[in-house]
């Protein structure tokens, strides 16, 4: 799912593929990291900037916090997928 990610200032940008079009956006996938938003956590939205979509995590302080983070939010979305 993620082209890049960057960690900056405290804040996690996770950069989705470059094409809106992609039917990536439709995937199970996709809604299931929608939900996991939504429902799970207080700390990441979905931002658009262009035509470049990206999930920003605030407070992200080093490398081993990236790290869970993304392990936490791995566990849930693979754990309990969204049928679209």
């Amino acid at each position: 799912g993620f082209e890049k990610m960057l960690l900056k200032d405290e804040t996690l940008r996770c950069y989705f593929i470059n094409k809106p079009d992609s039917p990536y956006f439709e995937s199970s996938l996709f809604q299931s990291i929608l939900h996991y938003i939504q429902t799970q956590t207080n700390k990441a939205r979905l931002r658009q900037v262009g035509k470049l979509f990206m999930l920003v995590f605030a407070d992200v302080k080093n490398m081993q916090q990236l790290l869970t983070t993304l392990q936490r939010m791995h566990r849930v979305v693979i754990a309990s997928p969204v049928t679209t």
